[in-house]
């Protein structure tokens, strides 16, 4: 249910952007002092506004890091796992977006902290966790049986009594997004983002090629005509295959679900 079997294929992505980010802070001293990835209000403001999205990347290699980056690695592929990849990263840099920008709005007011690390990521993959597995039980560092309605709740009190007020609203951000996200369906019907790319194969031969598109060892073959049914039940498939079972609708999952008992019903018969 964590995800521990295997990194995916987003989350590998952030981790080497991570550790890039480290090995910059630990080089850029050399040509270009000062620190370039956090991000500091005072510094967005005087026009660096790639700190908005770079600041998971900066903290360095610490124990503070290392802690969220146990915590953030398991929520994190098992997220993905669920709502697919394209919706992971929306959910993600979405969460680290909106954080920043919140940072900012705060800063207008009293002068904000700066953020830097994978907290606020992790927050966010946590949340959105505990909402998809709302009623399972965790082993919570790998030994303690935990309900996952209490470890959030857990994190939430953590949080309060451990962050000064000032960054209340920058760390709640994203578990408010995850939460719009996963129950509310919001970012995640996005179709111009989400379009898988065409199966179709190129040809060998070119494009000039006029002649016969057919090669004697692979004859021309007409495929059966298929119903509309089994034409809507295959595109259901390919979007459950590239954007996960949370980006279906209740419409999709009932054309699924009769589709399979027309078919065991089928087999029966046989």
């Amino acid at each position: 249910m964590l995800g521990l079997d295997r990194i995916t294929p987003g989350v590998r992505q952030i981790l080497w952007l991570v550790v890039l980010g480290w090995l910059w802070q630990a080089l850029s001293p050399l040509a270009l002092p000062g620190e370039w990835l956090a991000d500091v209000p005072q510094a967005v403001l005087r026009g660096q506004v790639w700190r908005l999205l770079s600041y998971p990347l900066a903290g360095g290699l610490t124990l503070g890091t290392v802690i969220t980056g146990f915590f953030f690695l398991p929520f994190a592929c098992s997220v993905e796992n669920s709502l697919g990849t394209v919706r992971f990263r929306r959910l993600f840099w979405g969460a680290v977006l909106l954080a920043g920008i919140v940072n900012q709005l705060v800063n207008f007011l009293t002068p904000a902290v700066g953020l830097a690390g994978l907290l606020v990521p992790t927050l966010a993959v946590g949340t959105a966790f505990a909402l998809l597995n709302w009623r399972e039980t965790i082993f919570f560092m790998l030994v303690l049986p935990v309900r996952v309605p209490m470890l959030l709740a857990i994190t939430v009190i953590g949080l309060l009594l451990t962050t000064p007020p000032v960054a209340w609203a920058s760390l709640s951000s994203p578990m408010i997004l995850a939460t719009l996200m996963i129950k509310q369906n919001w970012l995640m019907q996005m179709e111009a983002f989400s379009k898988p790319s065409s199966g179709r194969r190129r040809s060998r031969l070119g494009s000039d090629y006029k002649g016969p598109k057919v090669s004697p060892i692979r004859p021309n073959f007409r495929s059966p005509e298929i119903s509309e049914t089994e034409a809507r039940v295959d595109q259901i498939l390919d979007k459950l295959r590239h954007e996960g079972m949370a980006s279906l609708t209740a419409d999709e999952k009932e054309v699924l679900d009769s589709h399979s008992k027309r078919l065991r019903h089928g087999d029966e018969r046989m």
